[in-house]
């Protein structure tokens, strides 16, 4: 009776301590879902980010075709080559915008620093023509 106490209490105490060191280490796939996680988060957000960028790009094209109807010739010139230089950073944007949909765990990495790049490229750019496009009418 004493031996069946004696294994009971000591499987016990060996379940106890397993259970312990499971805890402390979590597995290794564990690790590999959160970093998954954390790369759909940071693709998530950075798509957001180049979404709200195009948009901002498409409402500066919808802009300038409204002004080019009372525009004078030198600011239709003007205009016109703004919205070219706005519809190839909107080309760039979705280019972007596919490389991070089709970016791997290996791959993430260099994606997110040339996206990071380009947005903040793209983003001056934009708010520069924005700037010269209202310069344009309020001479």
């Amino acid at each position: 009776m004493k031996n069946s106490i004696s294994i009971f209490l000591l499987m016990i105490m060996m379940s106890v301590l397993l259970a312990f060191a499971i805890s402390c280490n979590p597995p290794k796939d564990d690790k590999v879902a959160q970093v998954e996680r954390s790369i759909q988060e940071e693709k998530e957000n950075i798509r957001k980010e180049l979404n709200d960028l195009r948009e901002n790009i498409n409402d500066q094209i919808e802009k300038i075709d409204r002004q080019l109807k009372d525009a004078s010739d030198e600011a239709k010139e003007k205009l016109q080559d703004a919205r070219k230089e706005l519809e190839a950073d909107r080309n760039e944007v979705d280019k972007t915008l596919e490389e991070v949909k089709d970016a791997t765990e290996e791959t993430w990495d260099d994606i997110k620093k040339g996206t990071k790049k380009t947005f903040a490229r793209v983003k001056d750019k934009v708010k520069s023509a924005s700037e010269s496009i209202a310069a344009l009418f309020d001479k």
